[in-house]
C-alpha cells in the first residue's frame, strides 16, 4: 500500500475512528506502532502514527492542525494560516484561481475564499491531503475548490485562460531528488521542482501571478524577473518570500525611487506593517548608546537597514552587523528594542563580574558577527548567586574592529 492510499484510507469515518484509537494511546511512537500493527495493517499503522506526529509539529501553523492532513514534506513546505491569508487577500476578488503546486492545501483554501480554486499538484499522497483538508474547511469556503493530480507544466493553461482563469500562485517544491533519490533542498532556483523560470509561462497567460520562494534565494534569481519582491515574516522569522506580478504587485506600496523589496511584519493583534525602500544614504556607525534595535529578519534580507535606521535616528553598532543604535526609543514593528544598561569591551570577567555586581542573571545571549557559542558562554556566565535575580539580556557585536558585550534590559513591552 502507497502513502497516498494509507492517507485516503485515513480520511474515511473507519480511518478516523483509528486516530482516535490512536491518540488515546501513550503517546511514545513505539508503543503506538505495536499496538495498532496487531488490528491493522503496517502501513496504514505507520500513516496514522505518522500522522498524529504530524499534526502535533503543524500546531504552530495551523489553527485546525488536529483535524488536517499532511505529509512530512508537504508540512515542511507548507504557508501557515497567517502568511497564507494575508497573501490570498492581494488576489482580485470573485476570479477563478489557479494553486500551481498546491502541496498540502494551505494556500488553497484561503485562495477559495477570494474566488474559484483548481488546486493542481503532482505528488498524489499531497493532493490527497489538499482534498481532504479542502473538504474540512472550517467555515466552508465561499467558492468551490477543486483538487488535481497532474504534472503543473503540462496543464493546458491557454485553456484555463479561456475558462476564465486571471490569477494564479505557483509554490514550486524546494526538494530536489540527488542520485541516491533522498530528498534534498535545492541550492538553486532552477533546481526547484519546476524550475522557477516557469512563472514566465504562467505570467504569460494570466495578469495576476505570487510565485513563492525561498527567502534565501540569490538576489542575482531574482533579478531576472520583473515585479515586486515581498520578503515575509512571522514570530521573528523571515518565512519566505513573493514575487507578485501584475494587479497585486500594484497593491504594494512603493515610492517612485525605490527598489523592487519590501519587507513586511504579520504579528498577532495588528495590521501588516509593510516597509519599501527609499533610497537612502548608508547609515553612520557609532559606540553604543541608550537602545540598541534588533532589525526584522525580513528588513535585514530585504536591504531595507538604511529605512529603519532613518526612521529612528540610529546608526549601526558595525558596518557589517545589523545592529542600530540610538539615543531614545521609539516603537517600531520592524525591530525589537533593548534598552542599554552598560557595554564593555568582550571579556568573560568582565561579564560575570558585572553580574555579580548588579545583581542580574541572563536571561538571553544574541550574537552577530563574533566567533562565540552562546550556548557555551551561558554556562559560564550563569554564577549561583544571581540565580533568581533580575533578567538581562546579553548582545556581542563588533564595534570598532574588536568585540563588544552590551548588557540590555529584555525588550520593551511597546
Amino acid at each position: 500500500m502507497q502513502q497516498a492510499e494509507a492517507l485516503a484510507w485515513l480520511t474515511t469515518p473507519a480511518g478516523a475512528e483509528l486516530l482516535s484509537e490512536a491518540e488515546g494511546l501513550p503517546p511514545d511512537r513505539l508503543t503506538r506502532l505495536t499496538r495498532l500493527r496487531k488490528r491493522y495493517p503496517v502501513e496504514i499503522a505507520t500513516a496514522a502514527v505518522e500522522l498524529l506526529e504530524l499534526r502535533r509539529r503543524a500546531r504552530p501553523k495551523f489553527v485546525r492542525a488536529e483535524t488536517m492532513f499532511f505529509t512530512p514534506e508537504g508540512l515542511e513546505q507548507a504557508t501557515g494560516d497567517t502568511i497564507a491569508q494575508y497573501r490570498a487577500a492581494r488576489f482580485p476578488c470573485e476570479t477563478p484561481l489557479l494553486d500551481a503546486c498546491c502541496g498540502i492545501g494551505g494556500d488553497a483554501r484561503f485562495l477559495a475564499d477570494r474566488g474559484p480554486t483548481l488546486a493542481v499538484d503532482r505528488n498524489l499522497a499531497a493532493a490527497v491531503c489538499a482534498h481532504a483538508n479542502a473538504s474540512r474547511s472550517e467555515p466552508p469556503t465561499r467558492f468551490p475548490l477543486y483538487t488535481l493530480c497532474a504534472d503543473v507544466t503540462a496543464l493546458d493553461l491557454h485553456r484555463l485562460q479561456a475558462r476564465g482563469v486571471r490569477a494564479a500562485l505557483f509554490d514550486p517544491s524546494r526538494r530536489a531528488s540527488d542520485r541516491y533519490g533522498e530528498r534534498r533542498r535545492a541550492r538553486a532556483s532552477e533546481d526547484y521542482t519546476p524550475p522557477l523560470s516557469w512563472l514566465e509561462a504562467l505570467y504569460a497567460h494570466f495578469p495576476s501571478v505570487a510565485v513563492k520562494v525561498s527567502p534565501a534565494i540569490d538576489d542575482a534569481a531574482l533579478q531576472r524577473y520583473p515585479g515586486r519582491v515581498e520578503f515575509l515574516s512571522e514570530r521573528g522569522e523571515c518565512k519566505e518570500a513573493v514575487l507578485w506580478f501584475g494587479p497585486p504587485a500594484e497593491t504594494l506600496p512603493a515610492l517612485p525611487e525605490a527598489g523592487r523589496y519590501t519587507a513586511t511584519v504579520l504579528r498577532p493583534g495588528h495590521p501588516p506593517a509593510t516597509l519599501v525602500g527609499t533610497a537612502g544614504a548608508p547609515p553612520s556607525v557609532s559606540a553604543p548608546r541608550a537602545w540598541l534595535y534588533e532589525p526584522d529578519p525580513a528588513v535585514i534580507r530585504a536591504h531595507l537597514l538604511p529605512e529603519v535606521a532613518s526612521s529612528l535616528d540610529a546608526a549601526l553598532l558595525d558596518p557589517g552587523v545589523a545592529y542600530l543604535t540610538a539615543d531614545a526609543f521609539f516603537p517600531t514593528p520592524f525591530a525589537t528594542a533593548y534598552r542599554v544598561r552598560d557595554w564593555m569591551p568582550y571579556h568573560l570577567r568582565n561579564l560575570q563580574v558585572w553580574l555579580r555586581a548588579h545583581h542580574r542573571s541572563v536571561s538571553a545571549i544574541k550574537k552577530r558577527g563574533v566567533p562565540f557559542e552562546p550556548e557555551e558562554l551561558r554556562k559560564k556566565l550563569m554564577p549561583p548567586e544571581t540565580a533568581g535575580a533580575p533578567p538581562v539580556v546579553v548582545v556581542l557585536a563588533p564595534h570598532a574592529g574588536r568585540p563588544i558585550a552590551l548588557l540590555c534590559d529584555p525588550p520593551t513591552a511597546e
